[in-house]
């Protein structure tokens, strides 16, 4: 959002005929925006926080993600605000988990 912002703002400015420039904290905010679905806060991935849990508790967590992904798509149909950046997260967490079983089989 704030990078649309600086862009629009940088636009107007440009064509009233001024100038405008970044500046560079604003450049190194835009260049660390990462996807905060696969690295946590702690910096360990998802798959590896996922790895030490047992089947039961993957088992139930896939169930919560499928869950999660059908109220979403439920509050969409309805017309409801969603992120639509927390669908590929719920599809990325389910995909993650299924390895992760599939893998200990």
């Amino acid at each position: 959002m704030m990078k649309m912002l600086v862009c629009t703002v940088a636009l107007c400015l440009a064509q009233s005929g001024l100038a405008f420039s970044p500046t560079p904290a604003q450049r190194t905010a835009f260049a660390s925006i990462q996807r905060s679905s696969t690295v946590m806060k702690t910096g360990e991935s998802l798959a590896a926080q996922l790895r030490s849990q047992s089947d039961d508790e993957l088992l139930a967590a896939v169930d919560a993600a499928k869950a999660e992904l059908y109220d979403m798509r439920h509050k969409r149909a309805t017309r409801q605000t969603v992120k639509t950046s927390d669908y590929d997260a719920a599809k990325y967490k389910i995909n993650v988990i299924n390895m992760i079983l599939s893998e200990r089989k």
